[in-house]
């Protein structure tokens, strides 16, 4: 199934987030997305990109820590909007 654009996530830590946009970079699908607080409303900056991992009908993220792709993957959420 995956994840889609303006769904919200929950972390196992119970963090969420809003899923604002979505580009895929090397065969690998990544989302933009912000943090949302306890009554669902968005943190400017709490900014994290996830990288989504796939097993059968279940979908994962992972945060994005490259410190080599998070620069592509910025400058490709910057050109959609």
């Amino acid at each position: 199934m995956g994840l889609k654009i303006n769904y919200i996530i929950v972390l196992e830590n119970k963090e969420q987030y809003i899923v604002l946009k979505e580009a895929m970079v090397y065969g690998k699908k990544y989302f933009l997305t912000m943090g949302l607080d306890e009554k669902r409303e968005v943190i400017p900056t709490k900014v994290v990109i996830l990288e989504e991992h796939v097993s059968g009908f279940d979908t994962y993220v992972s945060k994005v820590v490259d410190e080599n792709l998070i620069p592509i993957l910025t400058r490709m959420f910057k050109a959609q909007m």
